[in-house]
């Protein structure tokens, strides 16, 4: 019997943050660990696109796949190498929401896989509906990722799905440390 819409889309849903609920889902419905969503999206692209270490690392464990964008989530070296080895194009590529390779890397929070990416040719402004590589970094709370990102030309009046720029978001956040900054004259 195929597995309903209704319980897939509640085990993505969830697992953008809400570990419990992913496993009380997936214990009771193991088949919908790689299934699709209405909206075009896996429990494992949506736990990457937060970067949920917890629930990535229950849903991997559960046998979902890891892919470029897990792997620069994870901060995974060989597998980034390997696959950017293989095709350079990928630092181009698009992953769930047509967010880029640099704003996993970002949101993840590993230094010199973001380094890799730029060293590669990513482009640190690379927008997408939902959000750029700096809205990445400000959600990952890394002070060094945001820096990295402002050194090398991070524009932090883009604005993410919300219309919020990199600066707002970390208020909303509540990154005091982040959003100081990202002021206008501490970018100069």
């Amino acid at each position: 019997m195929p597995i309903s819409s209704e319980i897939v889309d509640q085990l993505v849903g969830n697992a953008h943050g809400n570990l419990a609920r992913v496993k009380e889902l997936l214990e009771a419905h193991p088949e919908a660990l790689n299934s699709r969503a209405k909206w075009n999206e896996t429990a494992i692209q949506a736990a990457t696109q937060m970067a949920d270490r917890a629930i990535i690392d229950y849903l991997v464990a559960a046998g979902a796949p890891v892919d470029f964008f897990t792997a620069l989530v994870l901060g995974r070296v060989e597998v980034i190498d390997r696959e950017l080895a293989a095709d350079p194009s990928l630092v181009h590529a698009r992953g769930v929401h047509d967010l880029a390779p640099l704003y996993f890397a970002a949101i993840g929070g590993d230094v010199p896989v973001a380094i890799r990416l730029l060293g590669a040719g990513a482009d640190v402004n690379a927008t997408a509906e939902a959000a750029a590589p700096i809205h990445g970094a400000v959600m990952g709370g890394n002070v060094k990722m945001v820096l990295l990102l402002l050194a090398h030309g991070a524009n932090p009046h883009l604005q993410d799905y919300k219309g919020r720029d990199a600066r707002t978001l970390a208020e909303e956040l509540g990154r005091a440390d982040i959003r100081e900054l990202l002021r206008d004259d501490a970018q100069s």
